[in-house]
């Protein structure tokens, strides 16, 4: 068990309901606040196996291999993102 209330709810909750992307984005987020970037970048690369198209995924999987010091994934990344035609213009 997991010493974060937070995180153990959230994981019990995707326990029940996988496939609940935004459960998942939030387990994500969360994990990344307290500095959990390998554990945040697992759930984020799930939720892209679903939505590979998804931009808050994509910067979330991105902002955690800049944090572990994975700068060239995190730049493939962010340059696919600025390549994409779901990326928002200025």
């Amino acid at each position: 068990m997991d010493q974060d209330p937070t995180i153990n709810a959230l994981r019990e909750a995707l326990s029940v309901t996988p496939a609940n992307l935004p459960l998942r984005k939030h387990l994500a987020d969360s994990l990344a606040k307290l500095g959990r970037y390998e554990e945040a970048e697992t759930e984020f690369r799930l939720i892209l196996a679903e939505t590979p198209e998804n931009i808050a995924a994509r910067l979330g999987l991105a902002q955690c291999y800049a944090q572990q010091n994975k700068n060239s994934h995190a730049l493939v990344v962010v340059e696919d993102l600025i390549k994409s035609p779901e990326c928002p213009a200025e």
